[in-house]
């Protein structure tokens, strides 16, 4: 199994351009080292804390693995990559900052001088004489991979106005093609109207017809009448028979006079009528054949013209196609050439504002001399002989040394007090176990409020007190838990015996003096939530806002992503930490962390759960004097804490050391944050100064 000692190593990178790259391992002979059995893993930070992974695998050879990188905004960026030890736990293989670049740079790139493989040496502890090399494989073809990156680009332009250009023709075509249409359909509606025209004249005519016809039957009816009267008239009139003949003789005149009249009449009725019918039907048939004529002469243009347009827009849409496929293939092309470059970028070293550089690999000199500090975040190697006692060694010994003592030197102890101990429910304090601590129980069933008073043997103060944060040691059992404390010089009234959620300590808003302290409450959830992954911590910090003139609150959510009973809070939280990197003042904003130390078998040891706004250290005589701790006990058996001796730091120049060794060791658990004014849900008598 390899072990690497973590190295710092500086990238380019396009923006909004995703990369990757490989590297080989190899000793210092040249021959590659299998990667069987080593694991990977890495994230990029952002500047708002987002987590993003960076996709790592083994590549086609045994000491070969891919390392691929997300596209990211212009910018710069912390990322680190791991590998997994023996024993489980993380080590760096190397970290540093990804520097993203604008797209201009690309055309500088391309017209850059050569660039060649870098090869970082990487050490195995426990073996002094043995080195890994790790290669980045990055040649000159990045170089004309870039070009032709530049190339692709334009050329995906260019196909896309081509394409725009051909959907605007064809969109020209159909419009013209329904233009068209609308007046074929205008003659089409004039034909039909004139067919409509020709069935009236046709139904006129017929209807004179069958006028003429029932004339016709009504003077033959009248001759039938009189035929049969002037039979029977001689049979009834005997003495008048000459005049009856002579009437006889006359009506039968009369009679076939109107018979011709008549048939006259009605044969020149049929003659008109024939004659009107024939002259409707022909003017019908003969409007119906022009209408059909012209709409045939008119129609067949435009359906000819439509057809046409059809196979324009036919074409334009298969050029859209090909320009689209082109477009598609060219962006393709664009976005490899893109991550060739990217990888390219990342091999050049890179000259920031200040006129640094970074530059990979080993460099080999007969001497230097510099100006400023030398900063190996990876160590130094100094090659001694066991016990050899040189300058180098006598120094760095004498150092080593001396900083333990100041460390000691810039702690100051605070104990517990027992006459400034007291709990909401009487519980009784024990003190016959470790010296300097206290013990309580926890009854079943039970919820209460213990305060636990500090006092300190020396006043770190003037009338500015020199510290700038604390550690405070705990004893928490496996129940529902809520850690408040007041830091810096401001007036509070406590509240004991309250719910969890209540407020136990809250500034004395009628008090005046001064406001540059802060409250801090923490609360535990000790039942692990599996839908979100761990256990729900909650911080509220409450502090004077000078520029709005009102107490404000910040809210805090944190989740600690323990997976196992044995990691379970807040039973192996053994510390609460509140360090500020310099002194705070008004509305200054987060100077400040809180952190907690946990033990069980966890990798994360050190869990940061928020940030503060930091404190002013002006007229602070004790700035932190005790805490409180609100117990809810739902179990059936009694638990036991205890208050063990807590510590503050002093600052150095104005400068707190503790805050950035705790940073550089934290694990970041905070998942939002919220600031809200701040209201006082009760008021309260007890102040406490």
């Amino acid at each position: 199994m390899l072990d690497f000692l973590g190295v710092t190593e500086h990238f380019s990178c396009m923006e909004n351009t995703p990369f990757s790259f490989p590297a080989l391992f190899r000793d210092m002979a040249g021959e590659a080292v299998s990667l069987d059995g080593v694991f990977f893993s890495g994230s990029i930070v952002s500047a708002n804390q987002e987590v993003v992974e960076i996709s790592i695998e083994k590549g086609e050879f045994s000491n070969e693995v891919i390392f691929s990188f997300p596209a990211l905004p212009e910018g710069r960026w912390s990322y680190n990559v791991l590998v997994q030890a023996d024993d489980g736990s993380q080590r760096i293989l190397f970290s540093g900052y990804i520097s993203v670049l604008g797209v201009s740079r690309v055309a500088q790139l391309a017209g850059g001088t050569p660039m060649k493989n870098r090869t970082l040496l990487v050490a195995m502890p426990g073996e002094a004489t043995m080195r890994l090399r790790m290669e980045w494989m990055a040649t000159t073809a990045a170089q004309a991979f870039a070009y032709h990156a530049l190339q692709s680009s334009k050329d995906a332009h260019a196909d896309a106005e081509t394409a725009s250009q051909a959907a605007k023709t064809a969109t020209d075509a159909a419009a013209t093609a329904a233009g068209r249409a609308e007046e074929a359909e205008g003659y089409a509606g004039s034909a039909y109207a004139s067919k409509v025209a020709a069935a009236d004249s046709a139904t006129a005519a017929g209807t004179s017809a069958a006028n003429a016809a029932r004339d016709a039957k009504s003077a033959n009816d009248a001759k039938t009448d009189v035929e049969s009267l002037a039979a029977t008239w001689p049979e009834t009139v005997s003495d008048g028979e000459k005049k009856i003949v002579e009437a006889r003789n006359e009506a039968v005149t009369a009679i076939q006079d109107k018979q011709a009249a008549a048939v006259l009449a009605v044969g020149r009725a049929s003659q008109t009528a024939q004659q009107n019918i024939s002259s409707a039907q022909s003017t019908a048939v003969q409007a119906v054949q022009t209408a059909q004529t012209e709409a045939k002469e008119t129609i067949e243009p435009l359906v000819q013209r439509a057809e046409i347009a059809k196979d324009d827009i036919d074409q334009a849409e298969r050029r859209i196609n090909t320009a689209a496929t082109n477009a598609t293939t060219s962006a393709t092309s664009a976005a490899n050439s893109a991550t060739a470059a990217a990888n390219a970028l990342a091999a050049m070293p890179q000259v920031d504002d200040a006129g640094n550089m970074t530059l990979d690999g080993n460099i080999t000199a007969a001497g230097g001399t510099f100006d400023g500090a030398i900063n190996a975040n990876g160590g130094i190697n100094i090659p001694l002989a066991v016990g050899a006692a040189t300058d180098t060694s006598a120094v760095n010994r004498l150092y080593a040394a001396g900083l333990a003592a100041v460390t000691d030197a810039f702690s100051v102890r605070c104990y517990p007090l027992l006459a400034d101990c007291s709990s909401s429910n009487g519980t009784v304090f024990k003190t016959d176990r470790e010296p300097n601590s206290l013990y309580f129980n926890v009854p079943p069933n039970s919820a209460f409020t213990v305060k636990c008073g500090l006092v300190t043997n020396a006043r770190p103060m003037h009338n500015y007190s020199s510290i700038r944060g604390w550690v405070a040691p705990l004893r928490l059992p496996s129940v529902s838990t809520k850690f408040t404390a007041r830091f810096g010089q401001m007036t509070t009234v406590a509240r004991m015996g309250r719910d969890r959620d209540a407020f136990t300590l809250v500034p004395d808003q009628a008090a005046g003096g001064y406001k540059i302290g802060e409250i801090i409450d923490i609360t535990f959830d000790h039942v692990r939530d599996a839908d979100a992954g761990g256990y729900h911590i909650r911080v509220r910090e409450i502090y004077y806002s000078n520029a709005e003139q009102k107490w404000k609150m910040k809210t805090t959510q944190a989740l600690a992503p323990e997976t196992s009973s044995n990691n379970g809070y807040p039973v192996c939280v053994y510390a609460v930490v509140y360090e500020q990197y310099q002194d705070g003042g008004y509305d200054t904003e987060d100077r400040g962390a809180l952190w907690l130390l946990h033990g069980g078998n966890s990798s994360r040891g050190c869990v940061k759960i928020a940030t503060v706004k930091g404190v002013h250290c002006f007229e602070s005589i004790y700035p932190f004097s005790g805490y409180y701790l609100d117990m809810e006990n739902t179990n059936s058996w009694a638990l036991a804490g205890a208050f063990l001796p807590a510590t503050m730091h002093l600052h150095c120049n104005n400068v707190n050391p503790a805050y950035y060794g705790f940073s550089s060791m934290e694990s970041n658990i905070i998942v939002s944050e919220a600031v809200e004014d701040f209201v006082d849900p009760e008021a309260e008598t007890i102040t406490e100064d």
